[in-house]
């Protein structure tokens, strides 16, 4: 491998290191509350209607329901355990302070996505790479690949898109698999990128340069990789995006 090709990744760990003496000798670094996005799942995305997801907490059960099926969202009626926005493992590994949304949409063509809005707290160790949850979940990942989504009135929108395989025995011991596609980017006050790398760097730009460090989020949608998938990616984000965008 050509040294320039390692050129990005000497940036980062560069500037990874300049901002960790910065954070170790300045005191005054101004943690903002601000995000890049509107933080909200709304009911309905174009055709698409929306169901919140909730998860339960109990190690034995970690059952999922949606918020319309349920008399109290906050507990399991199955067991009594507590119900959250995240799953028990995204709880025991995430910062307290993390929001997590999601939402499940379906189409009138019966399509289904998930959605996803994973905000950083005060410990902005909240937004990692995706790949890392989902390989450590189980799932394989067949492909990556950045894909540009048009949107009305500015530039295309780059996504970093993953080909996942899910596998798993059925009851009769035969495999299955679920081939899905899970497509992501990160948001920050004034930032948005697909790149993981990207969004490291300009945290520590900000943090160096403007003295401050603002919330990052990342958004997600997933569904079922059959056909041209690019397709409904390319409508779903057209549609959700503006009613996340700050106004």
């Amino acid at each position: 491998m050509e040294a320039r090709q390692f050129k990005p990744y000497f940036i980062v760990i560069g500037l990874m290191a300049l901002t960790s003496l910065v954070l170790a000798f300045t005191v005054d670094v101004n943690m903002t509350n601000e995000a890049g996005i509107q933080v909200q799942l709304p009911a309905e995305v174009g055709e698409w209607v929306g169901r919140e997801i909730r998860y339960c907490q109990n190690p034995e059960h970690q059952r999922t329901f949606f918020v319309d099926e349920l008399e109290d969202r906050y507990t399991c009626p199955d067991c009594g355990a507590e119900l959250y926005m995240m799953s028990v493992d995204e709880r025991r590994v995430l910062p307290g302070d993390t929001v997590i949304l999601k939402k499940a949409y379906e189409h009138p063509s019966g399509a289904n996505v998930v959605a996803s809005i994973v905000l950083s707290g005060a410990d902005r160790s909240s937004i990692h790479r995706p790949q890392l949850c989902l390989v450590g979940a189980g799932q394989e990942i067949v492909r990556e690949w950045p894909h540009d989504v048009p949107l009305y009135g500015r530039d295309d929108l780059r996504v970093q898109v993953l080909d996942m395989l899910r596998r798993w025995r059925g009851p009769d011991g035969q495999q299955q698999e679920h081939p899905f596609y899970y497509a992501y980017w990160f948001v920050g006050k004034g930032r948005e990128t697909h790149s993981h790398y990207a969004r490291m760097f300009w945290m520590a730009y900000d943090r160096i340069v403007h003295n401050v460090a603002h919330r990052w989020a990342y958004i997600a949608v997933s569904g079922s990789r059959q056909g041209n998938y690019g397709e409904e990616i390319d409508s779903f984000i057209q549609a959700i995006y503006p009613q996340m965008a700050l106004r």
